[in-house]
Formats: C-alpha cells, sequence, structure tokens
C-alpha cells in the first residue's frame, strides 16, 4: 500500500487535483507559475524521462508528487526549499512532508547533526524515514513497492557547463525581472547584515528603481556587521529598523512560542535556525512587521561564488569534512574534487539547515523568496573556473569595481578576503603541527572573542549550556554546536516518554503530545 500524506501549510500550502499534488512556484521562461497553473503543467505526465525533463526547465521554489497507474513520481528543487519524506514500515510507504516518531530512533545520525546541525544524505533522525535532497526526485513502483532516489540537477561546477546568459550582467537583468514579478506590489523585506550578499541584493534593487524595500538589521549594537549594515541602508536611503540582541530578547528561545515554531520545522532531519526568530519575535510585537510582505535574502551567494574554496588544487572530501567539520563520514557518493564537496555541502548544511530557515518567515506569517538560488543564477556560476572563484575573486571584484563603487557601499567586511588568504598556509600548518588540546584551546580562546559575537549568542550559548544535563567536555561558544546538544537532549527525553506510551500499549487518538509529533499507539 502506498499512501501521501500532505498537510503542510503556513504561508504556502499544497494544491492537490486527481494526478497532482504541488506546492510553491516555478519559473517556465519567465512565466510563474503557481497553484493549478503548476498542477496543471504536471498533470500529463507519462513516464519518469517526461517528468525530469519538466523539472530541469524549472526554476524556484516547489516540490511536486505525481501520481501514475504504475508509478509515483515525486521530486523537490534543486535547494529542498519544501522537504518530502518517505517512509516504508513493511509493505506500507507513505510520502509525507512531514514525519511521526513511531518508538524508531536512528542514533547514528546523531553525531552529524552536532557537527553540521542536519543529518547526512537521504537519512532522518527516524530509522523508517528518508528524505529526498536537493535536487534529487524519487521513483515509487506501484505494484513491487520499489523506491529508487537519483538526482535530477548536480551542484558540480564544470566550465563546459551551457548557461542560458552567459553574462553575468544578462543574469542579473533576469534575476533582477523575476524578483519583480514575483514580488509585484507587495514590500520586499530584506535582513540587511554586514556582508556582501544582502547589500549586493538590496543594491540590485535601488539601481534597478525599486522602491516599496525595507530592511531590517539585527545583533549586538556595537558589532561591525550592525555599524556597517546601518551605514549601508543609510547611504543607499533605504528604510530600515534594528533590533538589538539583549539578553531579554534571547531569552524568548525558553518561551512557548520557540518551542512551536521549532517543533514544527526540524522534521527530524534540521536544527530549527534560531538567528531571524528573535528579530521577527520583537517586529511582530511591536507591530512593525510589513504586511503582505515577501522577505528576500542573500543565502547563499557566498558559497556559489566559491567562499567554500581553498588554495589547494585538489582535495580529499572525506578528510576534508574532518578537517572543516571535526566529522569523520564516508562518501563514495561524491567526487574527490572541490566539486564533490560542493555537492556534499549544498545537499547537506545548506539545504537542510540554511535554507530550511525560512521556515521563521512563513511562521510569521510572510512569504520569502530566495534569487540567489535562481537555476539560470546558479548555472552561470557554476560555470566559472576554480582560479575565478577562488576566494570569490570574480564576485568581490565585480562587486567592488561595480554597483558597490557606483553607490558608495565599497566598506569592506572585517574579515577581508586577502586577510582570510594570508592566513590560510599559517592556520593549516599551526593545526597539523601543534597537538589537538593546544589547537582547541586556541579555537576556544578565540571563540571568547566579543569581535567573533555580532548576535550576542555567547548569552544564549551559556544559558542553554547550564539547562543541559550531558554538557560537552569544553566550551567552544558556537551557539550552533550547543543548540544541536540541546536540542536532541530534548528530543531524546521526547523520545523516551513516547516508548513508554506506546510499549504501555494505550490507545490513543492522533494527538499533538509534543507539538509537531502526533502519535498512533493501537493495542
Amino acid at each position: 500500500m502506498i499512501s501521501t500524506r500532505l498537510t503542510y501549510q503556513l504561508y504556502y500550502s499544497w494544491t492537490h487535483t486527481e494526478r497532482v499534488h504541488v506546492i510553491g512556484c516555478a519559473w517556465f521562461n519567465e512565466t510563474l507559475y503557481k497553484g493549478q497553473a503548476l498542477a496543471s503543467y504536471f498533470s500529463d505526465i507519462t513516464g519518469e524521462t517526461d517528468f525530469i525533463q519538466r523539472i530541469n526547465v524549472l526554476s524556484g521554489h516547489f516540490s511536486v508528487v505525481v501520481e501514475t497507474d504504475g508509478h509515483i513520481y515525486l521530486a523537490v528543487d534543486i535547494i529542498r526549499t519544501f522537504p518530502l519524506f518517505i517512509t516504508e514500515d513493511n509493505k506500507h510507504i507513505t510520502i509525507s512532508d512531514e514525519v511521526h516518531f513511531k518508538g524508531d530512533w536512528n542514533t547514528a545520525e546523531t553525531a552529524a547533526f552536532k557537527k553540521v546541525y542536519c543529518t547526512l544524505e537521504n537519512n532522518t533522525l527516524l530509522s523508517d524515514t528518508r528524505q529526498l535532497q536537493a535536487g534529487e526526485y524519487a521513483v515509487i513502483d506501484s505494484k513491487e513497492h520499489a523506491v529508487r532516489i537519483k538526482n535530477h540537477f548536480r551542484h558540480s561546477s564544470d566550465e563546459n557547463k551551457i548557461c542560458r546568459n552567459n553574462e553575468l550582467e544578462a543574469c542579473e537583468k533576469t534575476l533582477v525581472n523575476r524578483i519583480i514579478q514575483y514580488a509585484g506590489n507587495r514590500t520586499i523585506f530584506i535582513p540587511l547584515s554586514g556582508g556582501y550578499d544582502s547589500r549586493y541584493l538590496l543594491a540590485l534593487l535601488k539601481k534597478n528603481n525599486c522602491t516599496n524595500v525595507k530592511c531590517f538589521i539585527y545583533g549586538r549594537k556595537d558589532s561591525t556587521d550592525t555599524i556597517i549594515a546601518k551605514k549601508v541602508a543609510a547611504i543607499l536611503d533605504i528604510e530600515w529598523y534594528f533590533i538589538e540582541y539583549t539578553n531579554e530578547l534571547l531569552n524568548e528561545y525558553f518561551s512557548d512560542e520557540w518551542a512551536t515554531y521549532s517543533d514544527m520545522n526540524h522534521h527530524y532531519s534540521s536544527l530549527p535556525h534560531e538567528q531571524d526568530f528573535f528579530a521577527l519575535h520583537y517586529l511582530k510585537k511591536h507591530h512593525l512587521l510589513p504586511q503582505n510582505a515577501v522577505v528576500m535574502n542573500g543565502f547563499c551567494q557566498d558559497i556559489i561564488a566559491g567562499s567554500f574554496l581553498e588554495p589547494a588544487s585538489s582535495v580529499n572530501v572525506s578528510s576534508h569534512i574532518e578537517y572543516k567539520h571535526d566529522l569523520k563520514v564516508e562518501t563514495p557518493a561524491y567526487d574527490d574534487s572541490w566539486n564533490g564537496y560542493q555537492e556534499w555541502l549544498v545537499k547537506n548544511r545548506l539545504s537542510k539547515f540554511i535554507v530550511n530557515s525560512m521556515r521563521v518567515y512563513e511562521y510569521f506569517g510572510l512569504d520569502f523568496y530566495l534569487p540567489f538560488w535562481d537555476k539560470d543564477w546558479v548555472d552561470y556560476w557554476y560555470s566559472l573556473s576554480y582560479k575565478d572563484k577562488l576566494n570569490q575573486s570574480s564576485y568581490i571584484s565585480y562587486l567592488f569595481s561595480g554597483i558597490f563603487k557606483e553607490y558608495g557601499i565599497d566598506i569592506p567586511k572585517s574579515d577581508s578576503v586577502h586577510k582570510r588568504k594570508s592566513i590560510y598556509y599559517l592556520r593549516k600548518t599551526i593545526k597539523s603541527i601543534l597537538p589537538e588540546k593546544i589547537t582547541r584551546f586556541i579555537q576556544q580562546i578565540n571563540s571568547r572573542n566579543i569581535q567573533n559575537d555580532p548576535n550576542n549568542s555567547h548569552y544564549l550559548y551559556e544559558e542553554l549550556y547550564k539547562r543541559l544535563k550531558n554538557k560537552p567536555a569544553c566550551k567552544d561558544f558556537r551557539i550552533n554546536n550547543i543548540h544541536a546538544h540541546y536540542f536532541l537532549e530534548k528530543m531524546e527525553e521526547k523520545s523516551g516518554t513516547l516508548r513508554k506510551i506506546c510499549h504501555a500499549k494505550i490507545l490513543l487518538p492522533p494527538c499533538p503530545v509534543f507539538v509537531g509529533c502526533s502519535i498512533y499507539c493501537l493495542q
């Protein structure tokens, strides 16, 4: 038996027809499809080849499930905006957009979760449930109940990649036209940091005479990021709000509202992202959230422009993951190259942790759109050479000699490319020579530096640390590390309680014993 359970409904919700289920929106050339139009686009699918051809010419944020006489086809977009899960229980297969705990905890995934803030590959924290990763689709044989998961898009760079637009200016034009068409008359609401990506987006909108734009800036009032962001907004004459991340505001992490938000979006695969939550909570409380707005941010332009690359011509993916993330994993599915690491990074940490953070905007009633994950835009950057992308050289040169200079916002970040480049070899050499205890001590000292804490996360780190029953051996003051420990500890407590209920064979109706965890316990 194969069943579908697609019930997601925050800002977006599913459109259902007799054979097709879709959520989100997608561009076909310059036409935006959503709702019934997007469902109709997939209504006459005849087979796997047809399904993939339809997927490959779309760009946007969507997921789709298509039922035919002999097969079911399902796919997520190139960045897994709307997750899809496949649960197999004996001969019963369930396709869903949420998962439920049934007593089988996948403890093998917790180590990775603590390091990269998500489960790896197609795994979840539940042993009977898999997920589709960014750029993947699945084919389910209705008779044999066989599930095959494949790629419809590869996050790999290729200098021979054929792009519809081979000039950055042409790509920009398409990008901005789609932004303007998507937003319509709505306010474009941009979380502005001291970095380059959100600044670039804001400058593009300014250059193209988009006037219905507002920004919000958050963090410590004396941080370099905050100071730069305020200066950029002032120069571009953009209305902005600043939300100071005080101790009092960060305590909202321990509120019922945070628990509700967290439980409805982790899907047993992603660490709920806390960064924007506090700002949006404050704006909502003080009636400052723009009505009918669409949030757009700079995720993850720096990555596709090459920030992950290091000055080494070759790389062993497993070794590099261990070096960067302190995590030992086998990576047979990835080439031992920077392409392989890029694909691993996007399929895991970026899509499941960073992109999943878009749920916070929906939670507060806002639409969202990620312009720098437009497929045509990504194709352009993936077509650049290693040399052009190393240290984001082409990207940063383009910004500082062009639009940043034009608008007088050519303000370098504190961690400039030249600074990072000059210390790369020194850092790697020191790490290879010194004993691990000493290098960890140095990292710990560096993490305490107030200049490395723009969002007052040291305070939240300490509060989480105090509440942990099983505390890590030393404090590294990386907020997501301690958050992952805390999250897993709470989830394990919940799973233990649910196991006891199930083992007691108590008859319960479907009910939210814990928010986001409806359970069925049958005698």
